[in-house]
């Protein structure tokens, strides 16, 4: 709308015209009412519209026009134009050539520049778009021009509201620190941000209109990506990216679908960022803790070894450098063999540690399981007159070795009545948690220290003077090893402590037991 939109000029010229004679026209009772009905359909119009004679007096105005004028007609008939049309650039804010003048001078149709608006009699403003052409009568000669125009102010702010939308969208992408990735239906890349450019080392000409699977390290491993987005909408995983140069390197990508106005799907977009240096430090943490585990693993096991060594080479000073009886040596020989069976106790407890026995699996109650536990510590729990609760429901069953989960939910209660001592409580539920069979131990008994909560599952970590720390890690062990999970957490400031253990639910059976 720059530049005024041109027609064709009639074929007659002025000379011609005018040199025709113009018949003068009688109103007939029947002319007059098909005037009339026609200026009450031009009155009726959304559009605005505005008649002028040779002069550029107004000598129509239709309701719309009055509404944006703000002239009434009355007084807008006998006004120039430009009073009632008065016409500036929205942005400049300078007046805008009078167009009607233009269209009668140049006898051709013309329309108003882009951002032109429109100022009311009481000075509101529309942004209008408009098209000025001359009147012609039946001789062919300009008689005056006719103003058609529309508010399209919510338009333009629609277009400006979007193209900004556009913009901050564009400098979100162009500025983003993470890489932002577009593909279309075939996957090609449409979307190339430079965070991607600098992460991959190509250039955004360089992967336009490309398959994406010259990003992965593993081709096959971004269809994967693709389909699993495709299926359930949006995904978040960790993958293996190639850069230009070869070298491979981790990423954690988000991909979504892309859709239109319609809803329809037309591609996807992944979000993603080089997290190399993030598991360099993971495993810089987890190396470190390991350490950490091996050293304490390794002096809780010389004491372990120490105790029953130290005892055994007192007793053979003794035999050694005193003279003793035949009661006196017989104890002490009693006394190194019973070190001796301690360490060889020691000894297969490590062993079972580092090679545990695999045990053959089936299906199970959970429910079940729980309830043989209990009868199994019924003589515990009533020697410490423990107050015993239980919210036994029925779960569906698991695919697991009986015996070591009867051995993991017997080492948690044994310890509970321990950590809880005369008079304690303790608390056993079952439920089932999406897709896991739920199994929570709770006892009332001091809390678990903070800073050993992270420890409790490692081996050879414990706060008892005569425990081996063991235990926890075995049940944690097995417990992994049936695809679930241990945790543990203090209920209260000082008192309470809750083990959940969670266990995956055979698939394709729900609510029902063995």
């Amino acid at each position: 709308m720059g530049k005024h939109l041109d027609t064709q000029k009639p074929q007659r010229t002025r000379r011609q015209t005018r040199a025709r004679a113009t018949p003068s026209v009688r109103c007939t009772a029947a002319r007059c009412a098909e005037l009339k009905r026609l200026e009450f359909t031009l009155d009726s119009i959304g559009d605005g519209l505005i008649t002028v004679d040779t002069r550029r007096r107004v000598t129509f105005i239709n309701r719309a026009a009055q509404q944006l004028t703000g002239w009434q007609k009355a007084d807008a008939l006998g006004q120039n134009i430009a009073q009632v049309f008065r016409l500036i650039n929205f942005k400049t804010r300078q007046p805008v050539a009078d167009p009607v003048q233009i269209a009668l001078a140049e006898e051709r149709t013309i329309g108003l520049p882009t951002d032109t608006a429109l100022v009311a009699k009481d000075g509101s403003e529309y942004l209008i778009s408009s098209s000025i052409a001359p009147i012609y009568s039946h001789a062919g000669e300009i008689t005056g021009a006719v103003l058609v125009f529309r508010d399209i102010t919510r338009l333009r702010q629609a277009e400006y509201a979007l193209r900004e939308a556009q913009q901050f969208t564009a400098s979100l992408i162009e500025n983003s620190l993470d890489m932002i990735i577009a593909l279309d239906q075939e996957r090609r890349i449409i979307e190339f941000n430079p965070a991607a450019e600098r992460t991959f080392g190509y250039s955004r000409g360089e992967v336009i209109g490309r398959d994406v699977s010259m990003l992965y390290a593993e081709p096959k491993e971004g269809e994967k990506v693709s389909q699993a987005a495709r299926v359930l909408g949006h995904i978040t995983i960790e993958v293996w990216n190639r850069r230009k140069n070869g070298e491979v390197f981790p990423a954690l990508v988000s991909v979504s679908q892309l859709k239109n106005a319609a809803g329809e799907i037309i591609g996807m977009m992944g979000v993603s960022r080089d997290i190399t240096e993030f598991k360099r430090a993971e495993e810089h943490r987890i190396r470190t803790e390991r350490l950490s585990a091996l050293g304490r693993m390794a002096a809780a096991l010389a004491h372990e070894l120490n105790n029953p060594l130290q005892a055994i080479r007192s007793t053979l000073d003794l035999m050694l450098d005193f003279p003793l009886s035949p009661e006196e040596r017989e104890a002490s020989l009693r006394i190194i063999h019973q070190e001796i069976e301690r360490l060889g106790e020691v000894t297969e407890r490590i062993l079972r540690f580092a090679r545990p026995t695999p045990a053959l699996r089936r299906m199970i109650s959970v429910a079940e399981s729980v309830r043989q536990t209990v009868r199994l510590a019924n003589k515990h729990l009533q020697q410490m007159r423990i107050q015993f609760t239980q919210e036994i429901q029925e779960v569906p069953p698991v695919l697991a070795a009986p015996e070591q989960i009867v051995q993991v939910f017997l080492n948690i209660i044994l310890n509970a009545i321990e950590a809880t001592g005369e008079g304690g409580h303790i608390h056993i539920a079952t439920s089932t948690e999406d897709k896991w069979a739920v199994v929570s131990f709770q006892n009332d008994g001091p809390i678990i220290p903070p800073e050993e909560i992270p420890h409790i599952f490692e081996p050879f970590f414990t706060s008892k003077q005569d425990g081996t720390g063991l235990g926890l890690y075995v049940a944690q062990s097995i417990v992994q090893q049936h695809g679930g999970t241990i945790t543990v957490e203090n209920t209260g400031r000082e008192r309470g402590v809750k083990f959940t253990i969670r266990l995956p639910i055979v698939a394709g059976i729900a609510d029902s037991s063995v």
